[in-house]
């Protein structure tokens, strides 16, 4: 797929969420977590919001969850997303990592029959060589 077939918007990363960006091109979900008190956060930042310290890597979670919430998208005008109504969107709480990660919820014959709790994994989407979306599908 080029980046002229793909009509929704292409994430950018900054020097803060370029790891975990990298980390989805190559099919691994990485969270950020600080190395000075262990608390793991999503969006990737490079100060810890618990101490307040830069000491921040990225860890690699195994990508699964359970969805928090949810809403499923009935109607979008948009033509980047028309042909995907009706879908899920969904804060996913990471295992592990214990993070919420907004994202699709995909590969279900019925958006309106997810529930939370629901347990998830994450997959990935290539959009192009340098950009991968996580995105979560039933476990």
């Amino acid at each position: 797929m080029t980046n002229s077939e793909y009509l929704k918007p292409i994430p950018t990363w900054d020097t803060d969420s370029k790891a975990f960006w990298d980390g989805c091109k190559e099919h691994e979900l990485r969270i950020p977590k600080c190395n000075d008190c262990g608390e793991s956060f999503f969006p990737p930042q490079s100060v810890c919001p618990k101490c307040w310290q830069r000491n921040v890597s990225f860890e690699k979670v195994p990508g699964t969850g359970k969805i928090y919430t949810f809403a499923v998208v009935n109607q979008n005008k948009s033509k980047a997303w028309a042909e995907d109504v009706p879908y899920a969107i969904a804060y996913v709480t990471v295992d592990v990592a214990e993070v919420q990660v907004f994202s699709n919820v995909v590969n279900v014959d019925d958006p309106f029959k997810l529930k939370i709790g629901q347990k998830v994994k994450v997959a990935f989407r290539d959009i192009n060589d340098e950009v991968s979306l996580p995105i979560f599908e039933p476990a």
